[in-house]
């Protein structure tokens, strides 16, 4: 046989391909289009921690569904997206939201991919005019989709209603801690005629109580006491007084101007108190008594402060323990005296053409 007529057989690549392949980078090689391997596109799979659809139709389907987050059964499923959706939809039916017909993926220029049912994800794809008299395509429910998409919404209502209820009915630790405020406020709040009224209280006797207060008492007893000096505050920090309670001065209990930080500790350590108002009101005014409180006929009780002056609670609850076992009817006098012994030294500090005295 002629050689001319022998046919050549080539059984790899020419060797014009074989140089262009080898100008070629590996980037090149990864970039260019090839075909999947192992033919159909490989099938989706549903997301682990999904319930899985009844009567949902294949796992791809159900995979298109559960990945969706703006389906309710997607456990990524995104409210607000939804929503978004559902406005665009309703605003234009056949917007990039809109879900093709079933024919989509047949017609030419169909990308398959996650979200290839949306119209915005097939832009080369020819829209489709409805039927003449005919609607849009709409996709069609499950009775289990709508079902669970019944009850989704009916969880939100109901979980926006224990909200609001929440929020309208506080719980009864919310409510002891609202009234307990509400207390401390009123104590906190006291006047100089509420601590009046509160030592009457105290003492549970208004024409008992009257004996003791009376302008005719305690301008005899002012008249016994020797001036102050508003000095003292500079020099000592406070203005003490001796008030000789009776006039054969069996009697001298010593006060103390209180300080703010004194006040202060004293008001905070009320705030966690428990009880009703009455209680409340008494225990207070029974504790500023005793920030002021220094002797009584010489004997010192125990101080509330420090070695740097500082107010010390540990001190104060030992020297509070022994005021509260005073009579009432005492504690009620010692009342009446710091309240006398405070105006006078308000009208100090306020000044007067006078002499500086007590009356």
């Amino acid at each position: 046989m002629d050689k001319k007529d022998k046919t050549n057989i080539q059984f790899g690549k020419t060797p014009e391909e074989i140089l262009r392949d080898r100008k070629k980078s590996p980037a090149d090689n990864l970039k260019a289009p090839r075909q999947p391997l192992g033919g159909a596109p490989p099938v989706r799979i549903p997301p682990l921690d999904a319930d899985p659809i009844a009567h949902g139709g294949t796992m791809d389907q159900q995979a298109s569904v559960l990945q969706d987050p703006t389906s309710p059964l997607s456990p990524v499923y995104n409210p607000q997206l939804a929503m978004m959706k559902k406005a665009q939809q309703e605003e234009d039916p056949d917007g990039p939201f809109s879900v093709l017909s079933p024919d989509a993926p047949r017609q030419p220029g169909f990308t398959p991919g996650v979200g290839s049912m949306y119209t915005a994800n097939q832009p080369r794809l020819k829209k489709q005019s409805p039927p003449p008299g005919g609607e849009p395509y709409r996709p069609v429910l499950s009775e289990a989709s709508r079902a669970s998409m019944e009850a989704l919404a009916a969880f939100q209502q109901q979980a926006q209603r224990v909200q609001e209820k929440s929020i309208d009915d506080p719980t009864p630790e919310e409510k002891k801690r609202e009234d307990d405020a509400a207390n401390m406020g009123k104590v906190l709040a006291k006047t100089e005629t509420d601590m009046y009224d509160d030592l009457k209280d105290i003492l549970g006797d208004s024409d008992q109580f009257n004996i003791l207060n009376n302008p005719q008492r305690r301008k005899e007893i002012e008249g016994r006491l020797g001036a102050l000096d508003i000095t003292d505050v500079i020099v000592y920090g406070e203005i003490r007084q001796d008030v000789s309670v009776r006039p054969d001065n069996k009697l001298v209990v010593t006060y103390r101007s209180v300080s703010a930080e004194e006040d202060l500790a004293v008001k905070q350590m009320m705030f966690g108190e428990s009880g009703g108002d009455r209680y409340l009101m008494d225990k207070y005014t029974i504790m500023q008594l005793t920030l002021a409180l220094v002797s009584l006929n010489g004997e010192e009780l125990p101080t509330h402060l420090d070695d740097r002056k500082k107010f010390n609670e540990e001190k104060f609850l030992k020297k509070f323990e022994k005021v509260i076992k005073f009579p009432i009817q005492f504690i009620a006098d010692l009342g009446v005296q710091y309240l006398w012994f405070d105006e006078r030294i308000r009208r100090l500090f306020v000044g007067s053409s006078d002499e500086l005295k007590n009356t």
